[in-house]
């Protein structure tokens, strides 16, 4: 199989699936053109069509062991024209659980071809300096690990045709778990800390977040990602809500034993 372009496509409030998907491409490319695609903010990508000659590298965030749900709908948009992908699915040292075979069914149904999958571990949105989660993942090993993963999937499709591709099996189950559903609380604003930059409404891909007078979310829309909480320069943006800092302390009590990236061919 000929690759014409070399194309990354990714979800990623907090930057941890692009940085992978990002590395896997430079794996990839043995010359062709590198194309990024970038779904988080609903003003940075227009309706998408791939070509059946491109390797397509998908990276989206999992939450509660799925898909994150604004990433499927994001993803729907999308025709796939029988190209090849790569899928990858970054979730924050707990499980991946139905994540990576939900994206590999959602894949097909929107026109690719999966040829590869993995799972790789990012820093959990939830994490913090006081309780880390992943602290710092994905890291150097991680990155290395990632582009001769890439390099892998190059030499593998080389001699290939459409037609020779092999059914690509991952794990996970049909029908899927549960996911996390709406939440009813968002982050919390110290509006006395608060200088009004602005990088919490530019980061927040529902545009949850809005300034009128003084800092508001809109509940209904947050996916809790924690990308405001991450970027404000002035820790003006917390998660106070009781249920999730309990779940804040039990991830960082039980999910502290580093886990390795699982790559499917």
């Amino acid at each position: 199989m000929k690759i014409s372009k070399v194309r990354s496509i990714y979800f990623s409030p907090t930057g941890t699936s692009k940085k992978i998907v990002e590395a896997i491409a430079v794996g990839c490319q043995e010359g062709a053109v590198a194309e990024q695609s970038n779904l988080t903010y609903p003003t940075s990508f227009d309706t998408l069509e791939c070509k059946a000659d491109e390797l397509v590298i998908i990276g989206v965030p999992v939450y509660a062991g799925r898909v994150a749900p604004l990433a499927v709908e994001r993803l729907q948009t999308i025709k796939g024209n029988g190209a090849a992908a790569v899928l990858v699915v970054l979730y924050g040292n707990r499980e991946f659980e139905d994540a990576l075979v939900e994206l590999q069914d959602l894949a097909k149904e929107i026109g690719f071809q999966p040829v590869a999958g993995s799972a790789f571990i990012g820093e959990h949105s939830f994490s913090t300096m006081n309780l880390p989660i992943a602290d710092g993942r994905p890291d150097d090993d991680d990155l290395r690990m990632a582009k001769a993963f890439g390099a892998k999937i190059a030499g593998h499709l080389t001699g290939m045709t459409g037609d020779s591709f092999e059914p690509l099996a991952v794990p996970g189950n049909v029908p899927y778990k549960d996911g996390m559903g709406a939440l009813p609380f968002s982050p919390s604003f110290n509006v006395g800390m608060c200088t009004g930059c602005g990088f919490c409404i530019e980061t927040c891909p529902s545009g949850a977040i809005s300034l009128e007078g003084e800092l508001q979310v809109d509940t209904e829309l947050c996916i809790f990602c924690c990308a405001c909480v991450k970027s404000c320069p002035e820790g003006a943006v917390t998660v106070e809500a009781p249920p999730l800092k309990e779940k804040m302390v039990w991830l960082h009590e039980n999910c502290n034993k580093r886990k390795e990236p699982q790559l499917f061919f």
